[in-house]
């Protein structure tokens, strides 16, 4: 009976095991269901407005940077236009976020975004009413950028002829204006145009990242005068202005407004027509009350897509200059920011001879220079962040930096690239200064790359560097 009893007890603890392990099992599934039940859901109806929020959020930043295109297109047509002595040569250079829209953990996948130069474009032409066989074209081209959504709906920013665009499907508005005025004064209209006229090469880059782009004040100068006609003995009372684009929405609806803010009355003064598909043309009717002067200006800007720092391209190049997209001042807390040290001034040229430390002139320093003052000597790291790979092993680095100082210490600041130190910087004080050294090197990784830079306690005088770049060779 003792072990009859002994066997039974036994074999009804072994089964309160099973069923106990059976009910963890049981348990664990349906919390595992549930999990999945709950993730399912949120990924069905949260997870998709989410990701139109965050793709909304990133085309806000996208028109953001082309609205910085057409800021610093009007600025240098300002500053050309108002300096007849300009050299030429200023640029700036402005980042593009590429992509977003990614939701941590239920979808971490980016959108991407589409920048262009040049793919698509866009002409201006003015033809006289009595010279109807000799328009007057004038070459526009244009910056498109384009956002390649999953949930949002797909928009099209469009920088051309000084006018920035948003289209959306077929429609298209015009959100900035271009340089175009009417005016009337006792009588007689004067028309006044700036075109911007967009130069470099065909291209275009997809990314979910950053890239940048270049652009290069190159010229300003007239190219249509009505008073060209003047030895005709006659006034103009009538002339078409016609634009080619794929925007034609936009630039009617601008182009008819601006014709009425100057008074002009539709169909007795002038007339909106669209002689073909992609094409949009003010004309200004003949009557016996309205004359018109036409004055025509055209800005000649280079873009360069990749600007030279946070490109799509992650792989740095030989006999290409960069720009540093990394620094650190090893916590002097100096307000060291790098977008001071990648633009230049004005500039005829630089010297050919190398190495190089001397005055640069004439030389007139960019707006946003880094200007050091404090009482502290200052160490400055700069790198690079993005880059993959060496196009190939190099053998020497080549260190290009603006700057000026006004003490007379005879050792400013020293200079140090992938650890070999270069001569320090001696040119003269009060002037602007180009340092132009090389250095034979030896590194296999973009990482190795770096640039420390020892500025010294002058306190109570103070030096600025405008420029400062590297290229490997």
């Amino acid at each position: 009976m003792n072990q009859e009893t002994k066997r039974k007890e036994m074999a009804r603890k072994s089964l309160l095991k099973s069923e106990s392990a059976a009910a963890v099992v049981v348990a664990a599934v349906l919390l595992l269901g549930l999990a999945f039940t709950l993730i399912s859901v949120v990924k069905l109806n949260y997870v998709p407005e989410w990701k139109i929020d965050a793709e909304k959020d990133y085309s806000y930043d996208a028109w953001s940077n082309m609205e910085d295109v057409k800021t610093r297109a009007d600025l240098f047509t300002r500053f050309m236009d108002s300096d007849s002595n300009y050299p030429y040569g200023l640029s700036a250079t402005v980042p593009f976020s590429m992509g977003g829209g990614e939701i941590p953990v239920f979808d971490p996948s980016k959108s991407n975004g589409k920048l262009a130069v040049n793919t698509q474009g866009c002409t201006m032409s003015i033809t006289l009413a009595n010279h109807s066989n000799d328009p007057r074209p004038v070459d526009c081209g244009g910056i498109t950028y384009y956002s390649e959504n999953r949930q949002y709906p797909d928009q099209v920013f469009r920088y051309e002829n000084g006018a920035l665009i948003l289209a959306q499907g077929n429609n298209s508005q015009m959100k900035r204006d271009p340089l175009f005025n009417i005016s009337k004064y006792m009588g007689n209209y004067t028309v006044t145009i700036n075109a911007i006229n967009l130069t470099g090469e065909t291209a275009s880059i997809s990314s979910s990242t950053f890239t940048a782009l270049r652009l290069t004040g190159e010229s300003i100068k007239p190219v249509f005068n009505s008073n060209d006609y003047g030895y005709l003995n006659e006034s103009i009372n009538s002339f078409n202005l016609t634009i080619s684009t794929h925007y034609t929405d936009a630039w009617s609806t601008y182009l008819n407004n601006t014709a009425k803010e100057a008074k002009l009355e539709y169909g007795i003064d002038y007339k909106i027509t669209y002689p073909d598909s992609d094409y949009v043309c003010l004309s200004f009717l003949p009557t016996d009350n309205n004359t018109y002067n036409i004055y025509i200006n055209q800005t000649v800007i280079c873009t360069e897509l990749g600007g030279g720092f946070l490109t799509g391209d992650t792989v740095m190049k030989l006999g290409k200059w960069y720009n540093f997209n990394t620094v650190s001042d090893n916590g002097a807390d100096s307000g060291v920011d790098l977008l001071s040290f990648k633009d230049y001034g004005t500039v005829v040229s630089f010297p050919a001879n190398d190495p190089y430390d001397g005055v640069l002139n004439p030389y007139s320093k960019d707006n946003n220079v880094f200007y050091y003052d404090d009482k502290n000597t200052l160490e400055l790291t700069f790198g690079f962040n993005g880059y993959t790979k060496l196009e190939s092993k190099p053998t020497s680095a080549t260190i290009r930096m603006i700057y000026h100082y006004t003490f007379t210490n005879t050792d400013p600041g020293s200079v140090q690239v992938a650890g070999e130190n270069l001569s320090p910087l001696t040119g003269p004080n009060n002037e602007w200064c180009l340092y132009n050294k090389t250095t034979p090197i030896d590194i296999t990784d973009p990482s190795d790359l770096t640039l420390d830079l020892q500025l010294n306690y002058q306190n109570p005088k103070y030096i600025e560097i405008d420029y400062l770049a590297v290229r490997l060779d």
